[in-house]
């Protein structure tokens, strides 16, 4: 299923680039497209999926919560990325919500080291990408060229794995078509969307405040699977969203107040 997804999406990037025709030689692309694609999704995807089969899901949310705090602080070492003190304010406040939210959603199995380590490798795994592709888009590179030798390079690793994992008895003519349509939608819309979209929007924003986004993550997971799935949602729950969503708000709620300020004293 994975790869499949994956080697649909890298074959819809590359029609999309063979239509605009950008420069997209490997020679001219460089070597950090690919260690993207090996980091995000190809090392993180098979990290933290096989770590959630040791260790409980709230483990899991833990380890996620803490890249808003993780990404800034590497950000300000590797990359020499100024963060405002707000941002890393917010993180700790959606951090601490979307923790509140994994606890009031699912009960604790009991956790295991060698799947925490798993999960905490992949989290490591999706900064270092993070910060890497931060720097592949201050030198320049075309978002929708890195996009496309990212998930070839995933499709590899994932390719990989086929010969390192135990045969299965499924395949594409015994798929029924909802699932066939489940992964149409995965491959061509969202693992095209997120990567495109992702890699134009590093151009603009630092890591820090890519990684406060990513916090929107789990209450938007939690509003459609009650919107759609009719999963129950507590007061609890309702509480954890609303500060997970204050948070990722605050810094430009308060870089808009900065900005009137500064606006009305130059009036003044």
């Amino acid at each position: 299923m994975v790869v499949a997804r994956l080697v649909l999406a890298s074959l819809a990037l590359w029609l999309l680039v063979l239509i605009t025709r950008p420069a997209a030689g490997l020679r001219a692309v460089g070597w950090r497209p690919l260690v993207m694609g090996v980091l995000e999704p190809g090392l993180v995807t098979i990290l933290v999926s096989l770590g959630l089969t040791m260790t409980s899901p709230v483990s899991g949310s833990v380890f996620w919560g803490l890249t808003p705090l993780l990404v800034p602080l590497l950000g300000r070492i590797v990359l020499r990325e100024h963060f405002e003190p707000v941002v890393m304010v917010a993180a700790i406040v959606a951090g601490a919500g979307t923790m509140t939210l994994a606890w009031g959603q699912s009960h604790h199995g009991g956790g295991s080291l060698i799947g925490d380590a798993l999960v905490a490798s992949g989290v490591l795994a999706s900064a270092l990408n993070a910060l890497l592709s931060r720097r592949n888009a201050q030198l320049g590179a075309h978002p929708l060229v890195t996009s496309s030798w990212q998930l070839t390079s995933a499709c590899c690793v994932a390719t990989s794995l086929l010969f390192l994992l135990p045969a299965s008895d499924l395949s594409a003519t015994k798929a029924s078509p909802h699932s066939l349509g489940v992964l149409l939608y995965l491959g061509l819309i969202v693992s095209v969307g997120v990567f495109i979209f992702s890699n134009y929007a590093v151009r603009h924003l630092p890591v820090a405040r890519m990684s406060l986004l990513g916090c929107l993550t789990a209450p938007l997971g939690v509003m459609l699977s009650a919107l759609f799935l009719g999963t129950s949602i507590s007061a609890l729950d309702v509480g954890a969203l609303c500060i997970v969503i204050a948070a990722v708000a605050l810094p430009a709620l308060v870089q808009l107040l900065k900005r009137r300020h500064q606006g009305s004293g130059a009036m003044a």
